[in-house]
């Protein structure tokens, strides 16, 4: 579970992102990122409901991108607002695949 610090809530918050971001992408997800403006930087995570249906499918994608991300927090170099939408591929995908695809994105775009 990530710390609330870390997390973006707000609808506004969402929507600047979307608007404002950059698009990057990962072999099971796209990330939008832009500058964060607070002290810490935060991520929401999406698993659009046209990439699954079922809910506990979204929801165990969900938890497993969260877990991931977490663990490389504390090594982001600088402050940033980000938003993961999970792709329909990660299905069937263990943590550690997906891990590994977090890390080797969050290499390229040089934010650790």
């Amino acid at each position: 579970m990530l710390p609330l610090k870390n997390r973006l809530k707000k609808r506004k918050e969402f929507e600047t992102v979307f608007q404002e971001g950059k698009s990057f992408l990962g072999l099971f997800f796209i990330l939008k990122i832009k500058k964060g403006d607070g002290f810490d930087s935060r991520f929401a995570f999406v698993y659009p409901i046209k990439n699954e249906k079922r809910a506990y499918k979204r929801n165990k994608g969900k938890r497993i991108f969260r877990e991931a991300v977490r663990e490389y927090i504390p090594l982001i170099k600088e402050k940033i607002d980000g938003i993961f939408i999970i792709k329909k591929e990660v299905e069937g995908k263990s943590y550690q695949e997906v891990k590994n695809d977090v890390e080797k994105t969050l290499k390229k775009i040089k934010l650790i």
